[in-house]
């Protein structure tokens, strides 16, 4: 009704621009006119265009919209034209199809205008990054109740005072802390999915105790190939900070192992496994074999990613590596193509009263796992290592040693490709200091750190799983991978960046003193192993030494050990792994 008023309009205008005041000559027209108003309303049925949700038209509809006009017109003129039935100018005709598309596209625009007026009594929002992703979050936020957008800001000089969909660039991100209260501003949103560590200290160091809420997208690899969405969006966390690393992974290399195999992945429930299974979930595997001891965590990435990929078939098993018999059922029923083993202990202090079940688990649970995977064919076994195992100072780091030297040294008539990936700690693992110091900082400090001196690597799970897989994609036998970690980062400087982040920068520190086993600083490298580069500048391969014991002699050491420290020889215990570590040593002398 609205449209057909409009066209009348449309019309009388168009005869009142043609005619002047000369009332008799537009009569004679008139009729000519509602033929045009006739063709052209039937033509909108006809064309879909009441069909159109308007509040959320793109470009697209409206040039709908113009295509349902110029038919109406079109058929007009023939219609005219052979039936003589009525007269209508050119310039009438013409004057009118324009003129209505003008003002129908005016009341839609109009319309789409009204409804943003009204969303703007919610949050007041500022976008940081005037790209595609900020334009992607500006239409959505447009469509939604979610906020206001009040201003863009954005480094690039050729952006800077520029209006990108009625929103101007008010500004550098140095100039964000200026516009906080001059715009009034409750929320400010990251729009920059690749944005690095760096950028993003930067931006909070702008906001921090200014009482803006700061969010950004998760990184460009947890989003792989598609755009980020306004349910992406996240508040920003320790490890955006810290731990963030931009990182772009070979897509259709992972796609071409993983698509249509069988995954196991042991673990699933802990911080490193139930991200392997996120991100293994994203290449269409066949299956999905959610492999752990704690019933409560496999249920929880269960429940998680049976309603991200319904189709996905996953398979949730409560079981321990180290069940020899039932880790055999597990492979004959489910025949997994691709192994990625994170089950283990890795709490340094603990383990360091806990030999036993360090070795039982972690390495024992590990060799385990790669005879399984020999046995029945596995095409892929991943092994996830760490930065402890270099020059073992722990139980622990000392249990993963052996596994990662048990592994390379399984005979080359098992065709798995077995592929050791080390690296080191990473942010927001379940149990990781950072809980403590979240606590810590909720009950109001102190914040106690074992000395000043320790340092750390860090990264964020979702990148260094991503690598993980990547690393899956270029083994070829008995390999070994080391991740970029970047440089190592004080504890005291993480733990203070997260008070910062929690709104208390002036918490109080207390140093205990290291614990048994810790390390001031950690080493992702021996001094004999030499690093090689692969097609991803984060992972290199590492060319290692061959020693002179079997896997067959490793595993029967392990075993001899664990059976000293059951009796009460935790020394000798000690003493006998370490003979697998010397032969290392004396295999490198010798060569």
């Amino acid at each position: 009704m609205i449209d057909t008023a409009l066209l009348f309009l449309s019309g009388a205008v168009a005869l009142f621009v043609r005619f002047g005041f000369d009332f008799a000559e537009m009569r004679k027209y008139a009729s000519g006119v509602l033929l045009l108003i006739l063709f052209t309303s039937l033509s909108n049925l006809l064309n879909g265009t009441y069909q159109i949700v308007w509040r959320y038209a793109q470009p697209v509809e409206f040039l709908k919209l113009l295509r349902g006009l110029f038919i109406g017109y079109a058929s007009t003129v023939l219609f005219i034209h052979f039936t003589r039935i009525a007269v209508l100018p050119r310039s009438v005709g013409m004057l009118t199809f324009l003129g209505g598309y003008f003002l129908l596209f005016s009341a839609r625009t109009t319309y789409q205008f009204l409804l943003s007026i009204r969303k703007a009594s919610g949050k007041r929002i500022a976008i940081v990054g005037a790209g595609d992703a900020g334009v992607i979050l500006l239409n959505e936020i447009k469509r939604t109740s979610y906020g206001h957008v009040l201003a863009f800001f954005d480094d690039d000089p050729s952006k800077l005072h520029k209006t990108i969909a009625n929103v101007k660039v008010v500004g550098t991100i140095e100039q964000i802390d200026k516009f906080i209260d001059k715009l009034e501003l409750d929320e400010i949103l990251i729009a920059i999915p690749s944005a690095s560590k760096e950028l993003i200290a930067r931006i909070s160091d702008k906001v921090v105790g200014k009482g803006v809420t700061l969010k950004t997208f998760p990184p460009i690899s947890q989003l792989l190939d598609r755009e980020p969405t306004i349910e992406d969006l996240r508040e920003i966390s320790i490890q955006d900070i810290i731990g963030r690393e931009p990182v772009t992974v070979d897509l259709r290399s992972i796609s071409g192992y993983i698509s249509g195999k069988t995954v196991l992945v042991t673990g699933a429930g802990g911080s490193i496994g139930s991200e392997i299974a996120r991100q293994v979930s994203n290449f269409s595997p066949k299956g999905l074999i959610l492999l752990g001891r704690g019933e409560n965590s496999i249920y929880e990435i269960y429940n998680e990613l049976k309603e991200k990929a319904q189709n996905l078939d996953l398979i949730p098993v409560i079981a321990d590596v180290t069940d020899e018999k039932l880790m055999d059922q597990v492979f004959s029923n489910h025949k997994p193509d691709i192994v990625f083993h994170s089950a283990a202990h890795k709490h340094v202090f603990f383990m360091q009263t806990n030999l036993y079940e360090a070795l039982r688990v972690n390495t024992l649970g590990t060799i385990n796992l790669a005879k399984l995977a020999c046995i029945h064919n596995v095409e892929r076994f991943v092994f996830i290592s760490t930065d402890k195992a270099v020059h073992p100072t722990s139980y622990m780091g000392l249990s993963k040693r052996i596994a990662e030297l048990y592994l390379l040294t399984i005979p080359k008539t098992c065709t798995t490709r077995i592929s050791i990936v080390r690296f080191g700690n990473v942010i927001g693992s379940r149990g990781s200091v950072l809980w403590k110091f979240k606590k810590q900082i909720e009950k109001g400090g102190p914040l106690t750190i074992t000395d000043p001196r320790m340092k750390r690597y860090w990264m964020s799970i979702p990148e260094a799983v991503s690598l993980v897989i990547q690393s899956g994609a270029f083994s070829n036998s008995r390999e070994l991978y080391v991740l970029d970690m970047g440089e190592q980062i004080p504890v005291e400087k993480v733990a203070k960046t997260l008070a910062k982040l929690m709104g208390k920068p002036d918490i109080p520190v207390v140093y205990t003193g290291a614990v048994p086993g810790e390390k001031f600083e950690e080493e992702l490298f021996y001094e004999f192993e030499i690093p090689e580069p692969t097609d991803h500048p984060k992972i290199s391969r590492v060319r290692y030494t061959e020693i002179s014991l079997t896997s067959d002699q490793i595993e029967t050491i392990v075993k001899q050990a664990m059976e000293l420290f059951v009796i009460g020889k935790e020394k000798e215990a000690v003493e006998l792994l370490k003979t697998i570590l010397d032969a290392v040593v004396q295999s490198e002398q010798q060569k």
